[in-house]
Order: C-alpha cells, then structure tokens, then sequence
C-alpha cells in the first residue's frame, strides 16, 4: 500500500517446524530477504544469501561487494557440499531436537514465570516480575555468572521498554550449564528485592 522496501532477516527459519509465510512470499517486489547458515546449520560457517526484487538486484549485489566482496571459497564448498548432499537439513533437524529439550529445560525451571518462546527457538523472551528492571536483572545475573540482555538492548528510539530479558538457550555449552544458568535465574526471581543491587 505504501510502497516501501521490507528487509526480511530470516535466518532462523530453517529452525521452525511451521513458519509463518515469509515477507518474500507475499512481497516479493518489495522484499530483500536474507539467510544464512550459521543460526541454522553451524556458527563457523559464514555463509548467507540475500534475495532481492529483480529491479534493485544490481544495486544490492554492487552494495554486498563494496561491504564484504566475497567469502571464502572453502566457506563456499562446504556450503554448498552440505546443501547437495542433505547433510544441513540433517544437522538442522539435529539442532531443532536440541532446542526442543532445552527449550523443555527452561519451562521445567522457569514455566511459573512469564515466559514467551517457541518449541525449537534459540531464544526466549523473560517479563520481569516486580520489582526488577531489565538493565538491573541482568546486571545480577552476570554477577552470577549468567549473561542475559535487558530490553533496552533491543529497543528503537528512547520510549519506555518493557522489562524483560532475552534468554539465549543456544548460548550454553550443554544442557547442564543451562539448567545451572536458569536456576540461577530461578532463585534470583524468586528472592525478588532481597536481591536488588544496592538492597541493604
């Protein structure tokens, strides 16, 4: 209706059982789509692409060379080995089930709070009880050995966000750093202001 360009980052696609329709699908002379295959397949494989409107695919192709000019070719050989021969729909089936059990893992230990996530996402969204703020929760929660971002890390323009964290279930080095990481969290919730900063 209003004729503007939508950038559709959608790399986390692949992870989901059942997508919404892309932009691009609906869009697709108004969309730039992009993927990779590091959220989806593996981290140290820097490989993505970016589909655009036929119109301004000259433009955006001119803009990606003056950016990055190009990958590495054995970057570009295993991409492309893993795509021929199903090997990254095979991984990415893989990580799907290894975010489902982590994803099981945060709703045993932090079900009773507020939390919105998605079966097979490698993140989770925390509203904060009171009396915690976002930049305070995670600030304590580092103390403790637990990273996690406040809202205003995600916000636009400076008007009040939401307090709440996002969780990065991908982020821990197994399922047991995890659980420690979100009973941490756990206890922390559950103390409320006893362990506020500054609280005496």
């Amino acid at each position: 209706r209003h004729n503007v360009l939508i950038i559709e980052d959608d790399v986390y696609r692949p992870l989901a059982d059942d997508p919404p329709p892309s932009f691009a699908s609906l869009e697709p002379e108004l969309t730039i789509h992009l993927g990779a295959l590091s959220k989806c397949v593996a981290p140290g494989l820097r490989l993505g692409f970016v589909i655009a409107p036929r119109p301004i695919a000259g433009q955006v192709a001119a803009a990606l060379r003056i950016n990055c000019w190009s990958i590495s070719p054995l970057t570009a050989l295993i991409g492309a080995r893993l795509l021929e021969e199903g090997a990254a729909a095979r991984i990415i089936d893989i990580q799907k089930q290894e975010l489902r059990e982590r994803q099981a893992i945060l709703s045993d230990i932090l079900g009773r709070f507020d939390i919105q996530s998605h079966p097979t996402s490698t993140h989770a969204w925390l509203r904060l009880p009171e009396p915690w703020r976002g930049a305070g929760f995670a600030r304590t929660c580092l103390e403790r050995g637990v990273a996690v971002l406040p809202g205003d890390a995600f916000a636009v323009g400076r008007e009040p966000v939401q307090h709440g964290v996002r969780i990065n279930v991908g982020a821990a080095r197994s399922q047991e750093d995890l659980r420690s990481a979100l009973t941490t969290m756990a206890e922390l919730l559950a103390a409320g202001h006893l362990q506020l900063p500054g609280f005496v």
